[in-house]
């Protein structure tokens, strides 16, 4: 039998340690088999902090290998799929949704009991389960196979579990927030480095990289005369096209400037320069590849095309905490980064969508033809710029200068 208080001294001591939700899940649902609970399906539902993701579900089984995580995105709580289901009826009336599946009480009225009826479920309780400082009100489920499914009492022992399961969960859930949220502003590396604690200003490392900027043409012009919110859904179709095809070559946002971006393609570990290198010119060359379809979609719809520069470099930069002592940016900094920003300035003046440092050509496997050379701002000597060739860019070479 089922001991409440066992149960929660266990969740409120030991259990507070467990890394996630999945092996919290995982270890309570052992418990609850132990105690003699009939258990087909345990699951419950965690915000999420992302941002195309709104929750996320959490569901053990018997016959699963380990627990399995289900990702909700934020629309779906507007579709009928969730307002016909146990979980839209809990949210409404705040209260236990508990359906027997079979018998002459079985009540089929969600779709997704019927799903659960089809796989031998026989009885299905949904909990409401409440997190104390955002008033969040999430689901707490469980399902059996048994012909006689589950006791009134044995319901009732979960239910006095609900408050301190909620308090184990809300722990984790503040944990993945924190990482979540600084991942979507600052990236994957330096979210993690300032959770490791690295949060001192002046707190930084030499690091080599290549180096990317990325900045729309014309913008000022544009959005002088562009709709407000005609100008943002440009806005972040661009930067979805620009850091989604950076990121699929591997490289790391760190930068939004107005309309710019600023990445880099970091050596890894055993990783050559020209790997990286390679990796930063798939990603320009992918970005370009997206903003020419997007243009496409706006010429049917009669907008004006965009475009955009990019330059790429590879150097020394310095990776860490700078600013103020109670405001600080983790970025990039350094000669190479500044010479990289004004490689990209000469993309409009050269004609070329893309322009590399000599260094990035030395380096790069994929063979880069000159575009001139030219006086960069802040930069004492000449330098000799390079760009894809015609095949490649898909684009014309203007005569070098």
């Amino acid at each position: 039998m089922l001991d409440p208080d066992e149960i929660t001294y266990w969740l409120l001591g030991p259990a507070r340690i467990l890394p996630s939700p999945a092996p919290l899940l995982q270890a309570l649902a052992e418990r609850l088999v132990q105690a003699g609970y009939p258990l087909w399906r345990l699951s419950f539902h965690l915000p999420q902090f992302q941002p195309q993701i709104s929750a996320a579900a959490y569901e053990w089984r018997p016959t699963y290998k380990e627990v399995r995580e289900i990702r909700f995105e934020r629309a779906l709580s507007e579709t009928p799929t969730y307002h016909d289901s146990p979980m839209g009826e809990m949210h409404r009336t705040g209260r236990i949704v508990r359906r027997r599946l079979v018998g002459p009480d079985a009540d089929l009225s969600f779709p997704l009991l019927r799903e659960l009826r089809a796989e031998g479920c026989t009885d299905y309780a949904l909990m409401p389960m409440r997190f104390g400082v955002d008033h969040w009100t999430t689901g707490f489920g469980l399902a059996s196979d048994d012909p006689a499914g589950f006791t009134d009492e044995q319901i009732a022992c979960v239910e006095k579990l609900l408050p301190a399961l909620g308090a184990v969960c809300e722990i984790m859930v503040d944990r993945q927030k924190m990482g979540q949220l600084l991942e979507t502003y600052v990236g994957r590396e330096a979210s993690r480095r300032i959770l490791d604690g690295e949060m001192v200003r002046g707190g930084a490392r030499s690091l080599e990289a290549v180096i990317l900027f990325c900045d729309m043409r014309g913008f000022t012009a544009r959005a002088e005369v562009t709709p407000r919110d005609a100008l943002l859904q440009l806005m972040n179709e661009y930067f979805t096209i620009v850091v989604g095809a950076v990121h699929g070559a591997g490289g790391e946002v760190l930068k939004f400037m107005g309309d710019g971006i600023l990445a880099i393609f970091r050596l890894g570990d055993g990783e050559a320069t020209a790997e990286a290198c390679a990796r930063g010119l798939i990603g320009a060359l992918d970005a370009f590849a997206g903003i020419d379809a997007m243009n496409v979609r706006r010429r049917v719809e009669g907008l004006d095309a965009i475009d955009a520069g990019i330059s790429l470099h590879v150097g020394e930069v310095i990776f860490g905490n700078i600013g103020a002592p109670d405001r600080l940016d983790f970025t990039v900094v350094g000669p190479e980064v500044n010479r990289a920003a004004r490689i990209e300035q000469m993309t409009k003046l050269v004609g070329r969508r893309i322009l590399t440092s000599s260094r990035f050509a030395e380096l790069s496997p994929v063979r880069l033809i000159s575009a001139g050379t030219r006086r960069l701002r802040g930069v004492a000597e000449p330098q000799e710029l390079f760009t894809p060739a015609p095949d490649l860019a898909g684009e014309s070479v203007p005569d070098a200068a």
